[in-house]
């Protein structure tokens, strides 16, 4: 039996090397980035979800004042979450109640979202 002889044994250039590692590390720059934005979003949800917590929980704290009036208008904090409310007189028993969260995002600017709702009241 006879042995075949590799004679052939040429490895890698340098500039083969040379264009993986940058292939490699564009591609290790644009995983970053995904990285980033996907904290930018998991922020984002996060506190939008905290802040329409924090307009539904004062929308049934409202909903359960008797005689409801515009005096009923204020405004709290909540950690880094400012919240205000707005109560106005929307028909004889009716009044429209206006809640607004604010927060900073994670890039310092300011967010704000609002709910509105009307809730019926046995008093004119």
């Amino acid at each position: 039996m006879k042995k075949l002889k590799v004679t052939n044994e040429n490895g890698l250039t340098i500039l083969e090397v040379l264009i993986a590692i940058i292939i490699l590390s564009m591609s290790l720059l644009l995983l970053l980035n995904m990285a980033m934005v996907a904290l930018d979003g998991n922020d984002w949800s996060n506190k939008t979800t905290i802040a329409t917590q924090l307009m539904q929980d004062k929308l049934e704290q409202l909903r359960n004042v008797p005689n409801l009036s515009s005096s009923s208008s204020g405004a709290d904090t909540a950690s880094s979450f400012s919240r205000n409310w707005t109560v106005s007189t929307a028909g004889s028993h009716l009044r429209k109640v206006v809640v607004r969260v604010t927060w900073q995002d994670i890039k310092d600017s300011s967010k704000t979202d609002s709910m509105a709702a009307f809730i019926k009241t046995d008093s004119v």
